[in-house]
């Protein structure tokens, strides 16, 4: 089965790279591995839908945007070189870990020779064609009709988790894709998945165990037992994560909660208004046809999720990364509502979704331009390999780790790192190159640059010793 070799080939390079020392050969081995695997056991309804063709638009960025947006994008793709480079990341140099979810990394460090800048693009496109694979596979088991076409309006339809493109959310994509995908398995072959999901962001694995839950209460009376050897792989990285992963201090404990609770808030509305219109169209018809039973469990599960979306930053995870579980409720709802077989339906609930698929996701502005990505190539050519670079957190000097390998003094930190990152930016030495990039994305900006001769076209300066 295709669809299951290539998110086996996603998922086996994610859990192959999982160790702190795996390379970019330890990823090319897992992918291989991983493909076979998804191709010989991955199960699948056969079939195709034209209309559903139109998720190929999220790989439109690779060819219209110079990197992709957010800050945690090139912290990514800095990771992706450290497995080139045989290191963790340039951006934190000295620091190592004996294991670190680094499957999206991997992703992109597979893309590597088209470039890292457009492997990262790439690499987050295909983040959301995953979520949409994971997102039809559950539809599938859950007997929605239409349902490569139905993952493909809702996805393209939906705020969440269109919006994580902005922002560089996109392992969260990614990590939901795959997980769905293993909920719909009904053999031992969704440990793979699973564990890749978690490899690539274990908030989105343990998202993933929610449909997991659903289609074995719903839609079947099988035992459990089997398909529990499945979540054993999501176990399986999160213990592992648990015992050799960075460990969380008590600072880094505090924020993480704390930006659960006031940044990452999350509700029905999450979705966004096309979705929640459409939603409550289907709600309307089907109540007027009497479909009390399909309604009834929709609501009970929303409300689930709503009690789920409080409790969440109790335990460290962040609402928002569960929103899209939202699509596993409502999805169906618009496909029973839709059941009347209305003449191009499909193309034309794909037309109307596109606007707000090129509102919330072609719309995204990165931090760095084509004119820095000129200008960074310089810097490659014009700074010693051991250089370190100022420059402000929020424009394009973000990119520079991992575009040239060479150290910042403002890299983006993961919260799981804040300790052991601060430490080895402190041993830095002082900064002998000051970058200023074309658009500042994130304030605070920092003071002018140094009154010396600019160099690459003015956006590199040599500091004063």
């Amino acid at each position: 089965m295709l669809r299951g070799a290539v998110l086996g080939v996603i998922a086996g390079a994610a859990i192959a790279t999982l160790p702190g020392r795996a390379g970019v050969v330890a990823a090319v081995a897992g992918a291989l591995a991983g493909g076979v695997a998804g191709w010989r056991f991955a199960s699948g309804r056969a079939g195709f839908s034209p209309w559903s063709l139109a998720v190929l638009l999220f790989l439109m960025p690779a060819l219209a945007m110079p990197v992709a947006p957010g800050a945690d994008m090139a912290m990514h793709v800095a990771l992706a070189r450290g497995l080139l480079d045989g290191v963790l990341s340039p951006a934190w140099p000295g620091v190592s870990v004996q294991a670190y979810p680094r499957g999206f990394s991997a992703l992109i460090a597979l893309l590597s020779p088209l470039g890292l800048a457009r492997a990262g693009l790439l690499a987050a496109g295909v983040s959301y064609l995953v979520f949409w694979a994971g997102l039809t596979a559950i539809l599938e088991s859950l007997r929605t009709p239409a349902a490569r076409t139905v993952a493909a309006v809702a996805l393209l339809l939906s705020r969440t988790p269109q919006i994580f493109f902005d922002w560089g959310g996109n392992p969260s994509a990614l990590a939901l894709g795959l997980a769905l995908f293993g909920a719909a398995q009904e053999g031992p072959i969704a440990a793979l998945f699973f564990a890749g999901s978690a490899a690539v962001h274990p908030m989105g694995a343990v998202a993933g165990v929610l449909a997991f839950c659903t289609k074995r209460t719903f839609c079947t009376k099988r035992a459990w037992v089997a398909p529990l050897t499945g979540v054993a792989g999501l176990a399986a990285v999160v213990g592992a994560l648990a015992i050799f992963g960075p460990a969380l201090s008590a600072r880094e404990t505090h924020w993480l909660r704390d930006y659960a609770v006031t940044q990452e808030r999350a509700g029905f509305g999450v979705l966004g208004d096309p979705a929640n219109i459409a939603t409550a169209l289907a709600v309307a018809w089907l109540l007027y046809k009497r479909d009390w039973r399909a309604v009834a469990v929709a609501a009970v599960a929303v409300v689930a999720m709503s009690a789920l979306f409080k409790l969440a930053p109790y335990a460290g995870l962040y609402p928002a990364r569960f929103a899209p579980m939202l699509l596993v409720i409502v999805a169906p709802l618009w496909a029973r509502a839709a059941a009347a077989k209305i003449p191009l339906l499909g193309p034309v609930a794909i037309v109307l979704a596109l606007p707000f698929h090129f509102r919330w996701y072609q719309s995204a502005e990165p931090i760095a331009t084509f004119r820095d990505l000129t200008a960074i190539a310089c810097v490659a050519k014009s700074t010693p390999p051991d250089a370190v670079v100022d420059g402000a957190y929020g424009d394009a000097t973000q990119w520079i780790p991992a575009l040239t390998g060479r150290a910042v003094t403002r890299p983006h930190q993961h919260v799981s790192l804040f300790d052991e990152t601060d430490a080895a930016l402190a041993k830095l030495p002082r900064a002998t190159f000051r970058f200023v990039g074309e658009r500042l994305r994130y304030p605070p900006a920092i003071g002018p640059p140094p009154q010396t001769a600019p160099l690459c076209e003015g956006a590199l300066w040599k500091t004063a010793q």
